[in-house]
């Protein structure tokens, strides 16, 4: 079975007519129905950008060796630069300077409150240097607030300044090209700019596509991958499986894939999508929807498309599996695009158990949904358990589609119970713009095309999910909760064209902006020792949080009912490490994305032991001795037991009962001479300290 990409070329006004369509005569696939039976599937060769370039009117834009111009005049229709108007600005709370020795925080925070309207607390004031301070608001609000605020508390006693904390934000991207970028700040674009003041992205992205191409929006962010075509023809480079992930095209010639198939040019896809994700903000052509990640190319797609143990493979190794006969992967992605698509109305084992892995290993896999306008649980690996599925919606919000050869309206993208959220893919006028390259069969020069397909859409997903994993340590099933639930409805527009709605496109259209994430982590004061009180402030978060959630964690796990702002120390934390964690929440259904504050370790609870021997001197085989340990512990209940030890020789292990440990020798339990005896407590449990008595001497005639 070969699988194929998800994407397509477009032009304004008409999609192509016939979609070239994969199949292999007489080559066995990695499936097979029965064993005697040879299986090839027919696969939708979904995209072909590059192979009819001159009646499709594709956009390419060459850049040697910077951004030349903007695209020809046979572009479809891109969008205007956004008009909006500047926002008025806001502060995060005030900056408090103190005269020397003076600290009156519990009055400026109760004056700030009266003043600008919003919650403070002493508790939510961080040092800036030795005598200034910042206190933050509950929550951003005006700057004219604000200011009076600061006139106020300016007024008191022991202050010697105060101005308003401003917030700012990055400025928008001067990438060239970053106008045409509907798909990430159009109104039913992703968003993830939103995201930006908290992070850009740190994490690896692993595009199982067909590899890379020198581009110098990608070059900088690009960590090593790895080739797992294990098929030579189909690789195209003269070989299997190597380190070298680079495209080699996959152009083709009629009738190469299939009988009736199309000649084609290369599509060099996996630079197109690895550019929606991650191409770096620097001043040159695009930018991607999380600039700072890493991108890792993990090349399983060639001539006519690709295995599924490829693909498999590729799966493994990118989230940090092993494959027989491949090095290790030193950067494991956290996050795996797989803009492909293949009809097969079930998930094949391999693939699946692939997938299974990844998650295992905290990687969150998104796929590609289809584009054949069919039920998406008739394609893999839209319908593989555990993947994000995700359907492709145009710049108005609807079904993503383009016009047939009749001069009818189609959409193009899989729906149905798979799909978990769609996202921009683009409609024909109105495709994605990326990164590309301008060779028809072999590389040549980097440059900037436009495609439209669920492949455009997933790497647009894929990016808002490392964001998330950039902005805290959240498991696969944490990230695909969030990006279900950070959506907007869908749009119900009466032009003719077919609407999404839940049963087809998911829970709605990405908008990452309706994510509350912190732009500082919470912060906690106090000091973590047995019956002490921890608080925590809530740090600053974006999208205005309508509720905040706390939890206390033990040495990493959730303390039972510390769900609130304070917390008091307890036996049981004796040598733990003590955080806290706060999340914003918009309303009772929105994620849980916590930050944690740094920990404070409790120290043990202090245990001693003394140890008696009687008597001091006894005889071999006539008489023995009593050892007599007593324990004490700082607080709570002595439980554990007592190691009696002749110099560095263990005698024997006593349970303590009743704060004692005895034990009776036998006349012949030790040879004649000097003993030094010792007894050491073992506590039951970690929150206590060990102790070892001071030695006691036992001579035996």
């Amino acid at each position: 079975m070969r699988l194929s990409l998800g994407g397509r070329a477009t032009r304004a006004g008409s999609v192509p007519a016939a979609r070239v369509r994969v199949a292999t005569p007489g080559r066995r696939g990695p499936y097979e129905v029965a064993p005697s039976t040879r299986h090839t599937v027919r696969m939708p060769r979904l995209i072909r950008p590059l192979s009819m370039l001159a009646s499709l009117g594709l956009v390419l834009v060459a850049v040697p060796p910077a951004l030349a111009s903007a695209p020809s005049t046979d572009a479809p229709a891109v969008e205007s630069p956004p008009t909006t108007s500047t926002p008025s600005p806001r502060a995060a709370g005030l900056v408090v300077t103190y005269e020397d020795g003076s600290r009156p925080i519990a009055a400026v925070a109760r004056r700030a409150d009266a003043v600008a309207g919003v919650e403070t607390s002493p508790a939510a004031a961080t040092p800036v240097t030795e005598n200034v301070e910042a206190l933050a608001f509950d929550e951003p609000t005006t700057l004219a607030k604000a200011r009076a605020a600061a006139a106020d508390v300016a007024a008191l006693p022991g202050v010697a300044s105060v101005e308003p904390d401003v917030l700012v934000t990055p400025a928008a991207p001067n990438d060239q090209l970053w106008a045409q970028q509907w798909g990430i700040h159009g109104t039913y674009g992703s968003q993830t700019h939103t995201v930006w003041p908290v992070t850009t992205g740190r994490v690896v992205v692993g595009v199982v596509d067909t590899g890379s191409t020198s581009h110098a929006d990608l070059n900088a962010g690009t960590v090593a991958g790895f080739d797992f075509i294990a098929n030579s023809w189909t690789a195209r480079d003269g070989h299997g499986r190597d380190s070298n992930p680079s495209d080699a095209g996959d152009w083709q010639a009629a009738g190469q894939c299939g009988p009736g198939t199309r000649a084609a040019n290369s599509t060099w896809h996996g630079t197109h999508v690895a550019g929606i994700i991650g191409a770096r903000s620097n001043t040159i052509g695009v930018v991607g929807n999380a600039p700072g990640v890493r991108i890792q190319h993990l090349r399983a797609l060639g001539l006519c498309g690709g295995a599924g143990s490829d693909i498999a493979a590729a799966i493994v190794w990118g989230s940090g599996g092993s494959v027989p006969g491949v090095p290790r992967n030193r950067t494991p992605a956290k996050i795996l695009n797989l803009s492909l698509s293949g009809a097969l109305n079930y998930c094949p084992g391999l693939v699946q158990s692939a997938i299974s892995g990844a998650r295992a290993r905290g990687t969150t896999v998104v796929v590609a949904a289809g584009n054949d306008n069919r039920d998406a649980r008739g394609y893999m690996p839209a319908n593989c358990p555990g993947v994000v599925t995700v359907a492709a919606t145009g710049k108005a919000g609807q079904r993503a589609g383009g016009f047939t050869a009749t001069g009818t309206w189609s959409p193009y993208t899989n729906y149905g119970p798979a799909v978990d959220l769609a996202t921009a893919g683009g409609d024909a006028g109105d495709s994605i713009l990326s990164t590309w390259n301008t060779g028809t069969s072999v590389p040549s020069v980097a440059g900037y095309g436009r495609m439209a397909g669920t492949s455009m859409a997933t790497p647009a997903v894929a990016a808002a999910a490392a964001l998330l994993a950039s902005h805290g340590a959240y498991s696969p099933a944490t990230i695909e909760a969030a990006l279900r639930w950070a959506v907007k409805p869908f749009p119900a527009i009466a032009n003719g064209r077919p609407n999404c709605t839940r049963a087809l496109c998911g829970t709605g259209i990405l908008d990452v902006s309706r994510l509350s994430l912190a732009r500082t982590g919470p912060v906690m004061s106090g000091t973590a020792r047995l019956g002490a009180t921890l608080s925590t402030t809530r740090g600053t978060w974006t999208s205005s949080p309508t509720s905040y959630s706390y939890r206390w964690l033990r040495s990493g796990r959730p303390i039972a009912g510390a769900t609130g702002p304070t917390y008091r120390v307890s036996i049981a934390d004796g040598g733990a490490l003590i955080q806290a964690q706060v999340a914003g929440r918009k309303g009772a259904t929105s994620p849980a994305m916590w930050r944690s504050t740094a920990g404070q370790r409790v120290p043990k609870i202090a245990s001693t032991v003394r140890l008696r021997v009687k008597p001091k001197a006894t005889t071999y085989g006539r008489k023995g001795a009593k050892l007599v340990a007593t324990v004490r512990v700082a607080a709570g209940s002595v439980s554990g037991k007592v190691v009696f030890r002749d110099g560095k020789k263990r005698i024997k292990s006593v349970k303590v009962k009743h704060g004692k440990a005895v034990l009776k020798l036998k006349s012949t339990k030790l040879k004649r001479g000097k003993h030094k005896i010792t007894a050491v407590f073992v506590p039951r449990y970690s929150a206590y300290s060990r102790a070892t008595s001071r030695p006691k001497s036992l001579r035996v005639r």
